[in-house]
């Protein structure tokens, strides 16, 4: 007698990879739309700001921790806050741009995945760049 679970099982399996893309392209768009929330948040210029004194307070705890004496805080001359504050403004313009440029490849390989899977749930064939 002839084994006619082959195609049962092929089918099986289109039928859990055709289920799996479509629990899949919901979380995906939504990534995206949280990426972009993300980036636009950063970008913000009146957020900016809030960030910056919120990592540099966060960075000033971490001092009254590790040293909670303040010995070496003291050894530390008065100008020193203020270089930090300065050198810190000039460095979170280059952590914001890195951090856009790093969500944005995020994006483009959301979409590209995005894509594939959404050709592949129609039962197209995947295009090849």
């Amino acid at each position: 007698m002839p084994d006619d679970s082959k195609p049962d099982e092929s089918q099986s399996y289109e039928d859990n990879l055709r289920n799996f893309i479509l629990l899949t392209l919901p979380w995906l768009s939504y990534q995206r739309e949280m990426l972009e929330i993300a980036k636009s948040n950063i970008t913000d210029p009146s957020r900016v700001r809030s960030t910056e004194n919120f990592m540099l307070r966060q960075l000033q705890a971490l001092m009254m921790i590790l040293d909670r004496s303040g010995t070496r805080r003291n050894l530390l001359d008065e100008d020193f806050k203020k270089r930090l504050e300065v050198a810190f403004k000039e460095l979170f313009p280059k952590l914001t741009s890195a951090r856009v440029q790093f969500i944005e490849a995020q994006e483009e390989i959301l979409t590209t995945v995005f894509d594939t899977l959404n050709t592949l749930r129609k039962g197209d064939k995947p295009k090849s760049d």
